[in-house]
């Protein structure tokens, strides 16, 4: 959160991304290394982490988890029931799936050309599953739409991953929203009205500036006021969601992310004046 010197805060969004490790304590070992001191949204919006302290007291409520040094706020389905639908899917489909979880760490970190440190990292996960598939997606699809029909409170989402050479798919879950008859719903919206209304019940109206480069991040860019989309080779199903307000940023990744928030920092100061 960014106040400016009128008094308007600013908060720019992006969220962390499918190869952030889900446990709690790699994920504040990554928000460690690049310096993140405010809220962040993981794992395709499962959960919201809040730094303690950072928010006064009556802001968060008891639905907000304190896990040390973080308040979390779940919407997504527990690691270990993930872990749970991959075996039925497997078994009742017969279908060669291969999660992280079935891996040891020496195994997972030979199998993606990772570090064994960072293949340590990666099993510690609590709202997600990476899993290994190289049979037909429409199959896969169809077997997992199957196993949601059997939840009642939650929601289901497989989708394939492009940051590896082998054949590789995420699974996430989330509870169902309570307008599930709302048809344009995203997985992930919760989690964005969540940590904009801490902001709000904060410190009044606020400036928001999404910045998107997958998929899964139209989910929280629908809710910011300027949206922005970095390049990359999974930008253009993200950018066909655009509407006309839209941007698309001149670079890609950390770069891209720099630049457009410094220049939107810069209209809003002078906007402001």
């Amino acid at each position: 959160m960014l106040p400016d010197k009128l008094g308007c805060p600013r908060a720019p969004l992006h969220s962390l991304g499918a190869l952030q490790p889900a446990h709690p304590r790699s994920t504040g070992t990554c928000a460690a290394a690049v310096a993140l001191e405010h809220p962040f949204i993981c794992e395709d919006g499962s959960a919201v982490y809040v730094p303690e302290h950072y928010f006064p007291a009556g802001i968060l409520d008891e639905q907000w988890q304190h896990r040390p040094p973080y308040y979390v706020y779940a919407l997504g389905l527990p690691y270990s029931r993930l872990r749970s639908i991959l075996q039925q899917v497997r078994q009742d489909f017969h279908l060669d799936l291969i999660g992280f979880g079935d891996w040891t760490a020496s195994e997972l970190a030979a199998a993606t050309g990772i570090p064994l440190e960072e293949a340590e990292r990666a099993q510690q996960r609590e709202y997600s599953e990476i899993f290994s598939y190289s049979g037909d997606p429409e199959t896969l699809r169809e077997a997992f739409a199957q196993q949601e029909a059997n939840l009642t409170q939650h929601l289901l989402r497989v989708r394939q991953l492009h940051f590896s050479s082998l054949p590789q798919w995420y699974l996430t879950g989330w509870i169902r929203p309570t307008m599930a008859a709302e048809p344009n719903w995203l997985p992930g919206e919760q989690a964005v009205q969540r940590l904009l209304d801490c902001y709000q019940r904060h410190l009044g109206p606020i400036k928001a500036l999404g910045i998107g480069c997958s998929p899964p991040d139209v989910a929280f860019l629908r809710w910011t006021e300027q949206k922005v989309v970095l390049p990359s080779p999974i930008a253009d199903s993200l950018w066909s969601e655009a509407l006309p307000q839209w941007q698309l940023a001149q670079l890609p990744g950390p770069e891209g992310w720099n630049e457009v928030v410094l220049m939107w920092l810069e209209e809003t100061d002078h906007g402001d004046e």
